[in-house]
């Protein structure tokens, strides 16, 4: 089902690519407790290298940590894969849907000069970052520390219309306390993070096992 706009009686926007953004109410007691847990695993266990160029990332085992911090941050992913998995439910004019998906996460530390490079996450629907803790950028570098999210249309920037972005990028700040849901076939990458500290991320990856809208979304599947 294609997501689609209309922003006048006479156009309207096709081939949307949905980014959901949260900033998670009561997230700064949770926060230092996720915080605690993740730089406790980070003193004794060696960290696993994928897109990251340099930091500790973790096994992608976090959801499994248990403790009320972990639970707390598995109702807010489930809070952003719902507001996606609306929209289409919306277009068909209902709020009624069934959802059932399955989701892996890891825990990212990054320092000065660590980043991510451009990568997709295959097997998967959406991918998710939430910020536990992320110091003021240097002024110095605007882009410093700043998630990156392509333009998935390859060939549109090779006639860019004015006034239009076609073929740039979208680019988002490391903030604390922000919860970033896209496709996760989206080309995404992070820019080098520079600031006094460390930054505290963790990331998803969902995979939707179950979906229906509408009267559909009541009925069940017969046993196979």
């Amino acid at each position: 089902m294609t997501i689609d706009i209309a922003i006048d009686r006479d156009c309207a926007l096709f081939f949307g690519t949905p980014v959901v953004t949260l900033r998670p109410e009561g997230a700064a007691a949770v926060n230092e407790g996720l915080r605690r847990l993740i730089r406790e695993r980070a003193a004794r266990e060696p960290g696993v290298a994928r897109s990251n160029a340099g930091g500790w990332q973790s096994r992608p085992d976090l959801l499994s940590w248990g403790g009320p911090d972990v639970q707390a941050y598995r109702g807010w992913l489930e809070q952003a894969v719902r507001a996606v998995q609306r929209l289409p439910a919306r277009r068909a004019g209902t709020e009624e849907f069934r959802l059932s998906f399955t989701a892996q996460a890891w825990a990212n530390v990054s320092g000065p000069g660590h980043y991510n490079e451009t990568h997709t996450h295959p097997g998967n629907h959406w991918a998710v970052v939430y910020y536990v803790s992320a110091p003021p950028a240097d002024p110095g570098r605007p882009m410093a520390g700043r998630l990156e999210l392509r333009d998935p249309r390859p060939a549109a920037a090779f006639a860019a219309a004015p006034g239009f972005s076609f073929g740039g990028a979208l680019t988002l700040p490391a903030e604390a306390w922000l919860m970033i849901l896209f496709p996760a076939w989206l080309e995404h990458a992070v820019h080098p993070f520079f600031a006094a500290g460390e930054r505290i991320s963790i990331a998803a990856n969902i995979a939707v096992t179950d979906y229906a809208v509408g009267a559909a979304a009541a009925a069940r599947s017969s046993p196979a």
